[in-house]
């Protein structure tokens, strides 16, 4: 019996297979080895590319660890995606919903965002790509939230203020499990915050005057959630008037804003 002949990969899956290739060997490499380390060489070499390759995708090294940050967000969209079946409803789904919210907290990708977001505060070309890049990826964070939470939460008077606590608290208490290993004092603050957090949902929010953002406020991305170009509360509006809201996904992709240098790869 002959096996019939596979169709030749367009050049559109190739570009895609050697895109996933190079990122997949990036994250590990900021993983294992940490920004200092993570050179366009070493992920070259983890990927098994040329050098045209890796520089004809991502001219400089500011551009590819940047990237990392959306493609990890893209593929833990298509994760949650598939788990949203599987969310109870009634009270429980709350509970549900912010453990699936911590687990992004607790993998790869905000291992990966705290390792460029130190080495962006000296860095100004890798503060200027991932500033844009984090807001993307923020906003697909609390889009997908807000739908795998429904419109019954998100309706709720204090559900914005309650999100952004939300992601201020995980983002201390992921902190603190990776450069401390508490992983049990953190376990239980989450455990705790659970039982908090349909109390705030429920209340009406403080009527305190914000004061103007500064640059640095307006700089925060996902990981501080500072520059914020809209509340959660108007996710939840999108998510009151669709039926398959939470089929919603990350944003893919990321914006970039720095300028291809091909002197600057290092």
């Amino acid at each position: 019996m002959s096996v019939p002949a596979r169709a030749p990969r367009t050049q559109a899956q190739r570009r895609d297979e050697m895109r996933k290739a190079l990122l997949d060997a990036a994250v590990a490499s900021l993983v294992e080895l940490g920004f200092a380390r993570t050179t366009t060489l070493e992920v070259q070499r983890r990927a098994g590319v040329s050098r045209g390759a890796l520089l004809h995708h991502f001219p400089s090294k500011a551009q590819l660890l940047v990237a990392t940050i959306a493609h990890l967000a893209e593929m833990r969209g298509r994760d949650l995606k598939q788990r949203a079946a599987e969310l109870p409803a009634g009270p429980a789904r709350i509970d549900a919903v912010l453990e699936l919210l911590w687990e992004s907290f607790a993998g790869p990708m905000f291992q990966v965002a705290i390792e460029l977001r130190a080495a962006a505060r000296t860095d100004p070309e890798l503060r200027s790509a991932l500033t844009p890049a984090e807001r993307l990826v923020r906003d697909g964070i609390i889009h997908q939230t807000t739908a795998l939470f429904g419109g019954d939460v998100a309706s709720r008077p204090g559900y914005a203020v309650a999100v952004d606590l939300t992601l201020h608290l995980m983002i201390g208490a992921a902190t603190t499990a990776c450069l401390h290993g508490e992983e049990a004092r953190v376990a239980m603050l989450i455990h705790h915050w659970k039982s908090l957090f349909p109390t705030l949902v429920a209340r009406e929010p403080a009527t305190t005057t914000r004061p103007a953002s500064t640059p640095t406020e307006v700089d925060g991305g996902t990981w501080g959630y500072g520059g914020r170009d809209r509340p959660p509360s108007e996710d939840a509006e999108g998510v009151r008037n669709s039926a398959d809201a939470a089929r919603v996904g990350p944003t893919q992709g990321s914006s970039i804003a720095a300028r291809p240098r091909r002197d600057d790869v290092r």
